[in-house]
């Protein structure tokens, strides 16, 4: 009989977008082993990074030679995301830890140094970097890459690499869902299911109203789309997602976006 998964809550929240209970969960999780802890600590400080809160990752994360890699490469994103002046010592960072045969086994320093590819829009190096696939979270975002690239032939095969290793893992479903629009068609009332069985299982987020809302959008239902999207913006204010495909709905149904602005 296999342990419990006692970080499955946290990861969940922080993979749906419940970047608030995700920082609440992690609070309540304070009898685990010493690489739990690391792993709780990675996902609580992406979670204020994702919240725009990067002054608690900058002030909470020492930079100490015992701090682990993992927590230092978090701290390099706040750090990407909140000042950039900083934007080429981060670079040279990432370059210099990867270079490190050590270092650069560490899978949380590949998906961030990744993620800070992408916003520097150098694909390539992205891919180089997670193209392994040793998580679940590396699969994911290669799939992302791979359907940004327009390429949904291999994201398909990134997706059955999911579905093998887990077709119910929370990660496997959102892949799914964002290859089922990918396809077009019938597929898009597929990926709009999937949708809607996360957000009935566990809580509605930003971000899955945005993914049913983009389903609803392909279908045509645009009215149907600005209900997510307004149940979104009730959440949160400043989602770029939302106010953007607030901006597209709005024209196709030809309503002002002015008044989600500044709110």
């Amino acid at each position: 009989m296999s342990e419990p998964d006692e970080l499955y809550t946290l990861r969940n929240r922080f993979w749906l977008g419940a970047f608030q209970q995700a920082v609440a969960e992690g609070g309540n999780l304070l009898r685990l082993s010493d690489a739990m802890k690391c792993e709780r600590d990675e996902f609580v400080y992406r979670s204020y990074i994702a919240m725009g809160q990067y002054h608690v990752v900058l002030s909470e994360v020492s930079d100490a030679p015992s701090t682990p890699v993992s927590l230092q490469a978090v701290k390099l994103l706040a750090t990407y995301l909140s000042k950039p002046d900083a934007r080429e010592m981060v670079l040279m960072t990432l370059n210099e830890w990867l270079a490190d045969a050590q270092a650069a086994n560490n899978t949380t320093l590949q998906l961030i140094a990744a993620i800070v590819y992408l916003y520097e829009d150098n694909v390539a190096d992205a891919i180089k970097v997670v193209h392994h696939g040793t998580t679940m979270e590396h699969i994911a975002l290669l799939t992302q890459i791979f359907l940004k690239m327009d390429r949904l032939d291999l994201a398909q095969k990134q997706l059955q690499l999911m579905q093998q290793a887990d077709e119910d893992a929370t990660l496997t479903q959102l892949s799914t869902a964002w290859v089922n629009i990918a396809q077009g068609g019938a597929k898009v009332q597929d990926g709009f299911y999937v949708f809607q069985e996360l957000g009935d299982k566990y809580s509605w987020t930003p971000k899955l109203y945005n993914g049913s809302a983009v389903c609803h959008m392909q279908m045509g239902q645009y009215e149907d789309a600005e209900k997510d999207l307004l149940e979104a913006i009730n959440k949160d204010t400043k989602d770029v997602e939302t106010l953007t495909n607030l901006a597209v709905c709005s024209l196709h149904l030809g309503k002002p976006i002015t008044r989600f602005i500044n709110q």
